[in-house]
């Protein structure tokens, strides 16, 4: 993985550490659609995808939410402007056990910057499992 894309992992790991929807939501593109075992949406303006990382944050820190931690699974560069990325996630919260899973993102480059236009976030495992 390119270190400006980990360098965007970072960022978007630490919005979601500081439980900071607003931030998270400034990492995607628009329109972006985000997909998990709960169902998916699509977001066509910023003011619907920051309602929903407000309330996902919200929802974490009401489950003892207190960091969160990638590891790169696997990288595929499509070209200059577009790849995809997927991590596998740990979220550490008091007094439960790590909450496990994957994630794949879609990004693609737009006047210099990487945004999401694409999550899935799929596989959830109940350890921290490392995949090289």
């Amino acid at each position: 993985m390119p270190k400006e894309i980990h360098h965007f992992f970072e960022t978007y790991r630490d919005a979601f550490n500081r439980l900071d929807g607003h931030a998270v939501s400034a990492h995607y593109a628009i329109p972006a659609m985000i997909a998990h075992a709960g169902g998916s949406g699509i977001f066509l303006d910023v003011d619907a995808l920051s309602a929903n990382n407000v309330a996902l944050c919200a929802q974490y820190a009401g489950d003892g939410f207190l960091r969160a931690e990638f590891e790169k699974r696997s990288f595929m560069p499509q070209g200059n402007d577009f790849c995809v990325a997927d991590l596998g996630w740990k979220i550490t919260r008091k007094d439960k056990a790590p909450q496990c899973f994957n994630t794949a993102y879609a990004l693609r480059r737009r006047e210099g910057a990487w945004k999401v236009f694409c999550v899935t976030a799929y596989e959830e495992r109940r350890t921290w499992v490392k995949n090289e």
